[in-house]
C-alpha cells in the first residue's frame, strides 16, 4: 500500500476507498496477515469461579460461575459475529481484550482474551456479564471489569438493569463481583472504558454520574466530585494520587442551557477534586452549548495531558494541551472536525506524540488514525490502521494496537511496532 505524505495535513481523515477494499476478499484490511503463533490459542475448560457481594453491594445470594469454555459453540459463534469491546494493554506484551458474541443465542457472551507475548498467543476465559463498559489490569493475571446485565430492547434501544464491577486474581478463571447496583444503564457510542487501574490495590470507575474507587483491591465506595452539575464523562490517571475527570457542567450558577467541558484534577486519589479548565464551545456565536461534551482525555505522565472537546452542533471540537499538570492549558488545535468522522479517543506517549482515532459514526466519510508527533499542531492520516476504529493505545516504544471494524460489521485487532506508520492484524487468526 502507497503512503500518504506524512506531511499532509489531514484533519477531516477521508479515504473513502478504503470501504470497498475492507469488504472485498476475507473481510480484514488489505495487506493484513495475522500472526501464525496466534494458532496456538489456548482454553481452559474445567475452571469455575465463585461470585459474592461486598458490604457496599446490594444484596445477593452467592452464585457459582462457570468458566469452561465450549468449543464447539466457540467455533460456530466465531464465523457469525464478533466484537471487540474493550481492550487493556499494560505493555506492547500485556494485555486483556474483551470480546463478545450474540447476546441472543448466547447466555454468556462475553469472552476474556489475555495475552503475555504481545498477540502472538491468547488464553480465552468466559466473563459474566452482557456488556462490558470497562476494563483494568494490573497484571496479566489480576484486574477488574465494569460489566451490564439483564438487557431489553424498548423502542429500539438495548438497556440493562444492573451494573457490576467483577475481579479476578487468575487471568478469569475465576470472577468476585465486589460491587453490584441496579439501574438503567446503556452502551455508548463511541464505545469508551469507564475503568482505570493505579496499581494491585487501587482502581477508579466511572458508572452513571458517579465516580467509584477502590483503595484495598477489595471493596468499593462512592467519591463526590464537589462540583454542582459535573458529569463525569472521561477519566486519565498517571499514578494512584493524580487524575483528572473531563466532563460537562453549567457554565455558572443556574445555567440550564449553558455548559462548558470541564476538567477536574484530584491529587489525593479521588477523595476531592478541583476544577483545572472550562472550555467554552468551538464558535461563540452560532453553538449550541447544551450539546457540548468532552471527546476524550489522555494524560501520558503527571505533567503532559490533552483534552478534546466535542461541539456536536457544530461537528467540530478543540484540542487543548497541559504541560504543568493542568495549572493551564493552550489550545493545540481549534475546530478539528468531530463527526462524519466521529473522533473517539485519544492515545498520547508524551507531550508531543500521540493519536487521535475515528470511527465513521453517520458516514459517509472513513475514520481512522490520525497521528501528531509536534503535540497537536497538525495530524497526518494513517489509512492502514484501518477505517473504523473505537480503541487505540499507544507506547512509548513503538508499539501500539487498535480495535477496528471491517465494513461487514467484523471486529480485529491490529499491531503497530513502527509507532503506527505500519499495521498487522493479530486477532483473530485467519
Amino acid at each position: 500500500m502507497k503512503k500518504p505524505n506524512r506531511k499532509t495535513l489531514f484533519p477531516l481523515l477521508a479515504s473513502s476507498l478504503l470501504i470497498a477494499a475492507a469488504a472485498a476478499g476475507s473481510g480484514l484490511p488489505p495487506g493484513h496477515t495475522a500472526e501464525a503463533a496466534h494458532a496456538n490459542e489456548a482454553r481452559t475448560l474445567t475452571s469455575t469461579g465463585s461470585e459474592s457481594f461486598s458490604a457496599s453491594s446490594s444484596a445477593q445470594p452467592s452464585t457459582t460461575i462457570d468458566s469452561r469454555i465450549d468449543t464447539t459453540a466457540e467455533t460456530a459463534e466465531s464465523t457469525e459475529f464478533m466484537q471487540l469491546q474493550q481492550i487493556k494493554f499494560l505493555s506492547a506484551t500485556t494485555g486483556w481484550v474483551v470480546r463478545a458474541g450474540n447476546s441472543r443465542t448466547q447466555k454468556q457472551p462475553l469472552r476474556l482474551l489475555v495475552t503475555r507475548d504481545g498477540s502472538r498467543s491468547w488464553t480465552k476465559q468466559k466473563l459474566p456479564g452482557q456488556y462490558a463498559a470497562g476494563l483494568g489490569l494490573s497484571s496479566a493475571d489480576s484486574g477488574w471489569a465494569l460489566v451490564y446485565d439483564g438487557s431489553k430492547k424498548t423502542s429500539g434501544t438495548v438497556a440493562y438493569s444492573r451494573a457490576r464491577l467483577l475481579h479476578t486474581a487468575d487471568g478469569g478463571k475465576s470472577w468476585q463481583t465486589q460491587w453490584s447496583r441496579a439501574g438503567t444503564y446503556t452502551d455508548s457510542f463511541p464505545p469508551q472504558n469507564n475503568v482505570v487501574v493505579t496499581g494491585n490495590k487501587s482502581a477508579y470507575a466511572i458508572v452513571g454520574n458517579q465516580l467509584l474507587l477502590t483503595r484495598d483491591g477489595r471493596t468499593w465506595s462512592g467519591s463526590a466530585w464537589n462540583q454542582p452539575g459535573f458529569v463525569p464523562e472521561h477519566l486519565s490517571f498517571s499514578d494512584a494520587q493524580n487524575g483528572w475527570a473531563a466532563g460537562t457542567m453549567p457554565s455558572h450558577t443556574g445555567a440550564i442551557d449553558d455548559h462548558v467541558v470541564a476538567v477536574l484534577h484530584t491529587a489525593d486519589g479521588g477523595r476531592s477534586w478541583n476544577r483545572q479548565l472550562a472550555a467554552g464551545p468551538t464558535d461563540e456565536d452560532n453553538s449550541d452549548s447544551s450539546s457540548l461534551r468532552s471527546a476524550a482525555i489522555d494524560f501520558a505522565d503527571a505533567k503532559n495531558g490533552f483534552v478534546l472537546t466535542d461541539d456536536i452542533s457544530m461537528m467540530a471540537g478543540d484540542l487543548y494541551r497541559t504541560t504543568d499538570g493542568g495549572h493551564t492549558w493552550t489550545k493545540m488545535y481549534a475546530k478539528l472536525r468531530s463527526h462524519r468522522p466521529t473522533l473517539v479517543g485519544l492515545s498520547f506517549i508524551d507531550g508531543k506524540k500521540g493519536w487521535i482515532y475515528a470511527s465513521p459514526g453517520a458516514g459517509p466519510i472513513d475514520g481512522g488514525l490520525m497521528i501528531t508527533r509536534d503535540g497537536g499542531k497538525s495530524f497526518a492520516s494513517e489509512p492502514d490502521a484501518g477505517y473504523d476504529l473505537s480503541f487505540a493505545e499507544y507506547f512509548a516504544s513503538g508499539n501500539g494496537y487498535a480495535v477496528g471494524r471491517t465494513a461487514n460489521g467484523q471486529d480485529y485487532l491490529s499491531r503497530t511496532r513502527d509507532g503506527g506508520d505500519t499495521w498487522k492484524v493479530v486477532y483473530p487468526a485467519k
